[in-house]
């Protein structure tokens, strides 16, 4: 794994001067704090940075036996569709196929880089505008406050769940990838080395919201549906803000990357907090969220890190560990220092997972599973005033963990049987299913 050799002036994870930022008061309820450190502990002497190539090549081994996999995958499919398996029916895997229908393009994950997959896609999508050079007007001009609510305001109008914005932190970009005041555009070198302009050092992180109700149906198709739909809304309201920022005038990329680096991003622009299964926790959708960021030069008000207890919650909730049919998430108390596989990145206190156990487990089953994010007490999308109750109790309290955990699963909250998934077909359910009156 590559390691960041380069020096700074303030600690990774905590927010830089310089900046302009948001008044944070109004972003979240009272019980959530905005905080100048993220609350995941960093050590960087031992920081390392993301390797993905490597990783894939680790998880998904050779090609052509990823692909074998792929075929016996296939296999179990339809013989869970002969057996009329819940949740896994006809009509249960065409949804789940509708749901991918943009995000996968056509390509499969085997095929190569993603991304690169997707650049001939961001091409077509950007002729759809015309920006203000084009028409011979003036760039849209603003404070940095009033820019970043513009931006939040349509985002929200364009799919996006929660938005956030944050600098570019170049320790928490890929080992190939740095930052370079010396050019004007993204550039890869002769060497592969991809260099990033010193002026797009602004990220708006956007996120897309899976449907929750669909969400407790994993792992199934029914699941399946939920984790890509969630994925698909992402890249929707992604490539949609790309052209927002390109129609005002300014430039708006792609953080630089073979897959997503988003959560370090995500962190620090207050989306959430990371949780024992290793993912991002939003105080308001848990881990229903698939986060996306954007580099833009448009002068922006930052958001700070969030707090709400989850540090201290989920060394006693533990739900997603005995959601996890792989048994790939830590049921320690406390979080470490060392990672359970060789795919994880040192230099964070977390409560690792084990990719390459969860990996085999959903290759073995055909399914993508994400139980993990759905079984979490924090995944809620009512908003009634117990559930209201039970998250200030779990931010002001988070040593309620245990007790919350077993209230959530006593009300019926987390995976749904295999006997009951026939049941979703049956349901009302809101817009997309998720619930867009949020905020």
């Amino acid at each position: 794994m590559g390691k960041n050799k380069m020096t700074f002036d303030f600690p990774l994870g905590t927010i830089p001067k310089g900046f302009v930022y948001r008044d944070q008061s109004k972003r979240y309820p009272w019980w959530v704090k905005s905080v100048d450190k993220m609350t995941t502990e960093i050590d960087e002497s031992i920081w390392e940075r993301k390797v993905t190539d490597q990783i894939q090549m680790g998880l998904f081994g050779d090609p052509e036996k990823a692909k074998e996999k792929a075929n016996e995958s296939v296999k179990k499919i339809v013989a869970r569709i002969e057996k009329e398996v819940p949740g896994n029916q006809l009509k249960d895997l065409a949804l789940h196929y509708a749901s991918t229908t943009f995000f996968a393009a056509g390509v499969s994950m085997f095929e190569g880089n993603f991304i690169t997959h997707m650049f001939p896609i961001m091409e077509a999508v950007s002729k759809v505008i015309h920006p203000p050079e084009e028409l011979g007007v003036p760039k849209w001009q603003g404070s940095p406050q009033e820019a970043s609510e513009m931006v939040e305001i349509a985002a929200m109008q364009l799919g996006a769940a929660q938005v956030g914005f944050t600098y570019l932190e170049p320790r928490f970009l890929e080992h190939n990838v740095d930052v370079d005041p010396t050019v004007e555009k993204i550039k890869t070198t002769p060497e592969g080395k991809v260099l990033i302009p010193e002026h797009l050092k602004y990220v708006i992180m956007v996120a897309g919201q899976a449907p929750l109700e669909a969400m407790k149906h994993a792992p199934s198709q029914i699941g399946d549906m939920a984790d890509r739909s969630g994925y698909e809304d992402r890249q929707m309201v992604w490539f949609r803000m790309m052209n927002f920022i390109r129609g005002l005038g300014y430039q708006a990329k792609p953080i630089p990357a073979a897959m997503p680096p988003g959560i370090p991003f995500g962190l620090m622009a207050g989306l959430g907090e990371m949780g024992r299964m290793n993912r991002l926790i939003s105080p308001y959708y848990g881990g229903a969220l698939r986060i996306e960021g954007i580099l833009t030069d448009m002068p922006l008000a930052l958001d700070k890190p969030i707090d709400f207890g989850l540090q201290e919650y989920c060394r006693h909730c533990q739900k997603c560990a005995r959601a996890c049919p792989a048994k790939a998430i830590s049921s320690e108390k406390e979080s470490t220092w060392e990672p359970q596989s060789n795919f994880s990145l040192k230099g964070r206190k977390l409560w690792y997972e084990n990719p390459e156990i969860c990996w085999e487990w959903t290759g073995h089953n055909a399914h993508y599973c994400s139980a993990c994010m759905f079984a979490c007490t924090w995944t809620k999308d009512d908003q009634t005033f117990l559930h209201t109750l039970a998250r200030i109790s779990a931010a002001k309290l988070p040593f309620l963990g245990k007790p919350l955990a077993w209230l959530d699963d006593l009300f019926g909250y987390g995976p749904v049987a295999r006997k009951n998934m026939g049941d979703w077909w049956q349901k009302k359910r809101p817009t997309k299913g998720a619930n867009s009156r949020r905020r």
